[in-house]
This record gives C-alpha cells, structure tokens and sequence, in this order.
C-alpha cells in the first residue's frame, strides 16, 4: 500500500466522528415535546419568574420584626458617678387580624404566580408545536421542489443532447435552463427558511451545550377532523385557563389586602418590655405601651389605592372572560374553515405519479414544452398547497389547544368513551 491511502485512510479517520456528529437525529412531536419539558431555558426562565412573584408574595405577609434597645446613662454630680443601663424589646401587636388577612392575600399570589407559569409554559408549548408543524410543512416543501428540480433537470439533459443532434433549439434549452434556475432560488429559500425554524426548534428544546442542527423532522402529519362543539370548547376554556384562574386568584389577594388597608387605620399597639440596672445597685423590669394618635393620617392614600386596585382587577376579569370566548370562537372557527379546505383539495390533487406520466409523454412527443413546464408548475404548487394546509391545521388545532388550556383533546376523549 503506497503513502497516498494512507494518507487517504488517515484522514477519512480522523474526519469520521465530524460526519457522525453532524448527523441530525429524527425527532417526533412528542419527543419534542418531551426535550421541551426536560431541557427548556425558557422554561426555566417562566421557572424564575414565578419564585419572584412568589417571594414578593411572601415578603407581604411577614410580621413585623421586634426591635432590640440599649440605653446607657452617665450622670456626673461632682466626684459621684451615676449610671443606668436599659435594655429593652419592642413589639408591634395587631388587633385586627391584619396578620391573618395578609397571610390570605400572600397565599392568593402565590397561587396567582403558579398559574402565570402554568399559562407562560403552555404558550411556549404551542409554540414548539407550531415550530414543529412549520418545518415539517418546509421540509416535505423542500421534497417536492427536488421532485421538480428532478423532472427539470431529465428534461435539460434530454434537450441539450437531442439539440446536439440537430433535432432541439437552442431556445428550448435556454428555457430549461431558466425553469432550472428558477426552482432551484425557490429550493434555497425554502432550504433557509427550514434552517431558521429549526434552529429556532433546537433553540427551545435542546441543552445549552447541544450542537447546531442536531435535530430533523420525523412524524408525518394529518388532518383529524373535529368533532367537538365550541360551546363546550368555550366552557372547558373559562374553567380550566391558567390565565383567568391568575386573574381570579389575584381579584381575592387584592380583596384582602384592601381589608388590611381599611384596619390599617386603627393604630397598631407598641408594647415594650426591658431590664434596667442601675449603678447604686438598683435594678428591675421595665414594662410599656405606646400608640400612634390618627390625627393626621388614617391611611386613607393606601384605602383609595388598594380600593383601585381591587377594582380595576374585577373589571380585568371580566374583560378576560370576554376576550377567551372570543379567542375561543375566532380558533374553533380557523380550524372548520381550514378543515373545508381540505376537504376540497383532496378533490384536485396532483400527484407524483402524474408529474412522473408528463414527464414520460413529453419523451415521448405527446406532450409540449409548455405543458411539461406547466405540469410541473402545477404538481409544485399544488403539493406544497397541500402540505401547508396539513401544517395550518394542525397549528389551527395547536392554537385551539392552548386557547383551551389542554382541554381539547381531553374533552373529545372523554365525549368519544
């Protein structure tokens, strides 16, 4: 064996773990969904967001802290020395239940920062979902622009060596050429386009140490037809939404926190409790009590606010209940429209089989160049037609799912059995 396969095997080795880990792995939605609950920043960062809240939820309940107190004094009355030490605790005490009504608001807004996330992670779900739908529709895309570029490239073949014959113009072969550049810039743009999604994909799914275009597309949608009612998807939303429970939970924490505003205006009670000890000897306990007159301020800046506030979150709530019955009927209605659709395309489809007989009876004379062109044009449209509205359905059903906070296809289940 001579130096150069050496050499040759030598570098194939060496290049062999680059290929291997460049090799993507094929994933389904639910593993994508699986590396999404496991592996997710962003989810981790929804994750933060609720211990803030939480912790801000908390600090609102805690009790006041006692104060500790030392007091030294030195008399001087000629040559005699006179000294006294106090030393003293402090403690704010709470007729009112104050402590009882803010424990109650702090739990409400604990509950309300859990929903937030609950909410946030299924948004960031139907968008892996949607993620997922968009690059499988451009990579079947991508499929169907090859199967062109295929049929194009036979063709140009097929001219060129028939206008070396005698038999092909040249203006024929320059229009081949053409249609080949063409579909091959829409080839490329569709090539990005799934780069840029999956990227995207990999992005919320993968860990931080995972390398580029680790992934590849593997399930093979379909459309399934809906069989539910948006009355029920309407109820089973305005039960079960994440967001509106926040917002519910939120409405009770403020309407105890308007409560402590209003005993706010009673003064609390200080009580003080030390030891002094004198320098003659002297010494006992030092008991007392201290009060802030409501004479300036009854708290009433705090009521007006914390009054608003309340309000303004009632209002929200209803607004909110508006809003889901809207987002709710504006989906259900996206989903049947998108569905019908469907339902016609099945009656005109163009498949690969009579993209392959065009390209057969124009080799054989029966079909012109304009309509070879013509068939290809309609088999690339229409098929990438067809795999857009599998993709539009299903992240139409996506949507559908999160404006119901999983409902949906918990519900068809349980009507179905």
């Amino acid at each position: 064996m001579n130096r150069i396969n050496w050499w040759m095997i030598f570098l194939a080795l060496i290049s062999l773990p680059v290929i291997v880990q460049s090799q993507s792995n094929p994933i389904s939605l639910e593993d994508a969904v699986e590396m999404f609950n496991e592996n997710s920043l962003q989810q981790e960062l929804a994750k933060l967001d609720e211990l803030r809240k939480k912790g801000e939820a908390i600090q609102f309940s805690t009790y006041f802290n006692p104060e500790v107190s030392v007091f030294r004094e030195q008399l001087n009355a000629g040559t005699l020395d006179y000294q006294e030490t106090t030393y003293q605790i402090s403690q704010p005490i709470e007729f009112l239940g104050q402590p009882f009504l803010r424990k109650r608001s702090s739990e409400e807004s604990q509950k309300a920062a859990e929903f937030d996330y609950a909410y946030d992670r299924q948004l960031l779900l139907r968008r892996v979902k949607s993620l997922y739908s968009e690059a499988w529709y451009l990579k079947n895309k991508l499929a169907v622009y090859d199967d062109a570029l295929s049929i194009i490239n036979n063709a140009l073949e097929s001219a060129k060596a028939r206008q070396s014959e005698g038999t092909f113009s040249g203006i024929q072969v320059q229009r081949f050429s053409i249609e080949q550049n063409r579909y091959l810039k829409s080839r490329n743009e569709v090539e990005l386009s799934l780069r840029e999604v999956t990227n995207e994909l990999e992005t919320m799914i993968l860990p931080k140490e995972a390398p580029v275009g680790s992934i590849s597309i593997q399930d093979s949608l379909g459309v399934i037809p809906l069989t539910l009612e948006k009355n029920l998807l309407t109820d089973a939303a305005l039960e079960s939404r994440a967001d509106i429970k926040a917002l519910e939970s939120r409405v009770n924490a403020s309407s105890f926190r308007l409560k402590v505003e209003k005993r706010e205006r009673l003064p609390d009670l200080n009580v003080n409790f030390g030891y002094k000890n004198q320098s003659d000897g002297s010494e006992g306990y030092v008991l007392g009590a201290s009060i802030k007159l409501p004479i300036f301020s009854q708290n009433s800046g705090q009521i007006t606010t914390a009054r608003a506030s309340a309000q303004t979150l009632e209002t929200s709530l209803y607004l909110k209940e508006k809003t889901i019955q809207n987002q709710v009927d504006i989906a259900y209605n996206r989903v049947m429209n998108i569905y019908q659709q469907w339902e016609t395309m099945q009656e005109q489809s163009f498949s690969q089989d009579m993209l392959e007989t065009a390209q057969a009876s124009y080799q054989e004379g029966r079909y012109s160049l304009v309509e070879l062109l013509d068939a290809t044009q309609a088999y690339a449209d229409g098929q990438s037609l067809i795999y857009e509205t599998i993709a539009d359905y299903n992240q139409a059903l996506f949507q559908l799912e999160a404006m119901t906070s999983d409902q949906l296809f918990t519900t068809q289940k349980s009507i179905e059995q």
